[in-house]
């Protein structure tokens, strides 16, 4: 059977094993609701439940509580592979960049991996943590300089003391 990358598993939320989705594309969404199971690091799971709380939640046979959540989250989530889903595949969406280091130009310093991508009414934004503190890092096209795609980083240049206002 064929899979399809869809995105992967990020942060546990509470305490009942659920688990929030992190797409690469929010078209995923409906096929990741319609579904029986996904793929988790190549393993099938069944879903049990998906529900939205500030995000996709995603409820998996065997994930019981937060101690099994913490264990896969992070893990490639993918689909069996359908036509609809490889249309959707060959964009290159916003979300692919989950995982790319950020090279602020700035302070020479390297953020990251990117741990979400939020959509903000005005702009996106990307989470990294930093000295165990989440840092939100706004993906705005004047602060971007290049984009690696075979090394994953984003280059960028922050506005001086952006990063020091969380690690106050």
């Amino acid at each position: 059977m064929e899979k399809s990358l869809i995105g992967k598993l990020g942060k546990p939320h509470g305490i009942q094993g659920e688990l929030r989705v992190m797409l690469s594309d929010e078209s995923f969404e409906p096929f990741l609701e319609e579904a029986k199971f996904v793929f988790v690091k190549g393993l099938p799971y069944r879903i049990t439940g998906t529900r939205h709380a500030g995000g996709l939640l995603l409820k998996l046979e065997g994930i019981l509580d937060r101690t099994a959540a913490e264990i896969i989250k992070g893990a490639s989530l993918e689909l069996p592979t359908t036509p609809e889903l490889d249309a959707i595949l060959a964009g290159d969406p916003i979300q692919a960049w989950i995982g790319f280091m950020i090279h602020d130009v700035a302070s020479g310093k390297k953020l990251g991996p990117i741990e979400e991508i939020i959509e903000l009414p005005t702009q996106l934004t990307a989470a990294v943590v930093l000295n165990q503190k989440e840092v939100l890092i706004p993906l705005h096209e004047d602060l971007i300089l290049s984009i690696d795609l075979e090394n994953q980083i984003v280059t960028m240049d922050l506005p001086e003391g952006l990063i020091d206002l969380y690690l106050q």
